[in-house]
């Protein structure tokens, strides 16, 4: 058919020719070639996605969905030798916030109410969320503004489960608890600066709490926790790994000895107005701690009370001192086992006082002719001093030093002190004197009934603990029995009619122990105080069958400081009701007790 143009010129139509068949079957197979290649990409992806990477891929959306959490293990139970529970742990609740979370939600709520739709159920009132759970709200609003894309902000820590129940059932958003556990003390004062306190995160800090920590934290458990597309908490997906309570520790400690321990030091340190006052009884059969405690303590269980540091020292195992008189017993001891000398070896004290180098050396009284005995019933200056002096220099320090002064006690108590015995240059006329009566050298309250406890024990030292043993460690004898049990007799004579320290008696029981009254030093070291003192007082009982060793020490005392008046009196009290406690059996009549 031909068609004019605008110029009355005809055009011709083009014919195109029919596909043929053979062109038809390849644009076919072309086209199932296309499809079937595209199929076996497929299947090599699908193959590759589901097989080769699933295990990288699965781990890639668990990333994104699951995240692995801590659960805390239940720290292990302290108790004392009779299984008394002096530190537990009971379940408490950290509240948390997710802030991202929080702002997602609160940005989504704005548009629901924008368009007119009903606002979430949920509640995002930060005020209220203050106030139920006792925190300060600007602190709160704070805290999550200023950490907005995080997903964790602790609201608070330690919160009672069912206080925290209340909180989760008023709906707030992103809101969500973790099961943790608050140490408690039932016995708080008395036991405190042994047991030690854990911080909020459930470590120890102070005492055994901190010594033993790794025994008593456990092994925290593992479990996976659940989260939506936006990375909101849901749920506990599945517990990885079980966690491993603490250790329960069994301590020596006597909580009943510890209790009337504390109450006897609280009241003796008001009573004198005095600055501390501490004390340890040791069984000298064993070398166990029945008791060690000091006043003033603190409340573990009240934070607030941490602010007294000096309240929460150990002050048997961390303060060093010159233990004044308390020392003469031990340089008998020595003099005996020289052999030089015997128990009625007569010391003449005459006239009270004597020079040595640029220093006098004074007794209380003129007490002239004294035995080893009388020496120390009179607590004689003058008379160990020349028994010290009679000897090398070397003597008394090396037996100082191989009772186990100058050195830390098997307790290895945290801070514990070493005390002091002054290097062998030091070792000369003047430091020898004094360093017999108990000047010159520094001991802790544990070095000094260790001391006590080989005397009460034939001799034999036994190395002191915290933790109840069931089989007595192996002894090491220090001195021959024989020269041990005369010394704790003459002990048993400061006590007697004559003695320092008869306020110390108990009725029923025979006491030995040997006083003590230091002069402390002055603040600039330079020199001793004229009115500041220490009073001390280390004994024994029973005689005839010696189961416990005591020292009691009383700072800094007003009035009176005396040890015979106001250390002794506290031992005896304590002593008593413990012997009582213990069911240990009376050793003279009551009638004759001649308490005075």
């Amino acid at each position: 058919m031909a068609l004019k143009s605008a110029k009355g010129k005809t055009k011709r139509k083009a014919v195109v020719a029919k596909p043929t068949l053979a062109q038809d079957m390849w644009r076919f197979r072309l086209l199932w070639i296309a499809v079937f290649v595209a199929f076996v990409l497929l299947i090599c992806r699908a193959f590759w996605v589901q097989i080769i990477e699933s295990k990288f891929l699965q781990e890639r959306a668990d990333a994104k969905i699951l995240y692995t959490d801590k659960v805390q293990a239940m720290r292990g139970v302290i108790s004392d030798r009779n299984g008394v529970p002096l530190a537990i742990s009971t379940p408490v609740m950290t509240l948390v916030i997710d802030p991202t979370d929080y702002y997602q939600a609160q940005e989504r709520n704005a548009e629901r109410i924008a368009e007119g739709k009903s606002p979430s159920r949920k509640n995002f009132d930060l005020d209220a969320l203050a106030k139920a759970a006792g925190v300060d709200a600007k602190k709160l609003k704070s805290d999550i503004k200023r950490r907005e894309r995080t997903r964790y902000v602790v609201i608070k820590r330690q919160v009672p489960p069912a206080k925290a129940q209340a909180i989760l059932d008023q709906n707030f958003q992103g809101v969500y608890t973790e099961k943790t556990y608050k140490r408690y003390y039932p016995q708080p004062q008395p036991n405190a600066q042994i047991i030690g306190v854990t911080n909020s995160n459930g470590l120890g800090i102070e005492g055994l709490e901190m010594q033993l920590n790794k025994r008593l934290a456990g092994v925290d458990g593992e479990q996976r926790i659940l989260r939506d597309r936006r990375g909101n908490r849901l749920k506990v997906d599945e517990v990885i790994t079980q966690g491993q309570a603490g250790e329960n520790i069994q301590l020596s400690i006597d909580s009943r000895l510890q209790y009337i321990m504390y109450r006897e030091l609280t009241a003796a340190g008001v009573a004198n107005n005095a600055r501390s006052a501490t004390a340890i009884a040791v069984d000298v059969k064993t070398g166990e701690i029945l008791a060690m405690s000091s006043w003033p303590s603190y409340n573990p269980n009240n934070p607030k009370t941490f602010d007294n540091k000096d309240a929460m020292r150990n002050r048997g195992a961390i303060d060093s001192f010159e233990p004044g008189s308390t020392m003469k017993p031990l340089t008998v001891m020595m003099a005996l086992e020289t052999g030089k000398y015997q128990p009625e070896t007569v010391i003449n004290t005459s006239p009270g006082y004597m020079r040595v180098g640029n220093h006098t050396i004074r007794d209380t009284h003129n007490y002239g002719p004294l035995n080893l005995g009388g020496i120390i019933i009179k607590s004689s200056n003058v008379g160990v001093s020349k028994i010290a002096l009679s000897m090398p220099y070397e003597t008394l320090p090396l037996f100082y030093k191989r009772l186990g002064f100058g050195k830390k006690s098997a307790v290895k108590f945290p801070g514990e002190s070493a005390g002091l015995i002054l290097p062998p240059s030091k070792w000369n006329v003047s430091e020898v004197a004094t360093m017999s009566y108990g000047y010159g050298l520094n001991a802790t309250v544990l070095q000094l009934a260790q001391a006590y406890a080989m005397i009460a024990n034939h001799g034999q030292k036994v190395p002191l603990t915290l933790f109840k043993v069931n089989e007595p460690p192996k002894a090491e004898q220090m001195v021959k029995p024989e020269i041990a049990d005369t010394v704790l007799q003459m002990l048993e004579g400061v006590t007697q009619p004559g003695g320092t320290a008869r306020q110390a008696v108990i009725p029923g029981y025979r006491v030995g122990g040997k006083t003590g009254t230091a002069h402390k030093l002055r603040a600039d070291r330079k020199g001793y105080s004229q009115n500041e003192y220490r009073a001390l007082f280390a004994g024994v009982a029973p005689i005839s069958n010696p189961r416990i060793a005591m020292v009691v020490v009383v700072e800094n005392p007003q009035g009176k400081y005396y040890g015979g008046l106001v250390a002794a009196p506290v031992f005896a009290k304590i002593m008593q009701e413990s012997l009582r406690l213990l069911n240990v059996p009376l050793d003279r009549p009551l009638e004759t007790s001649g308490a005075s």
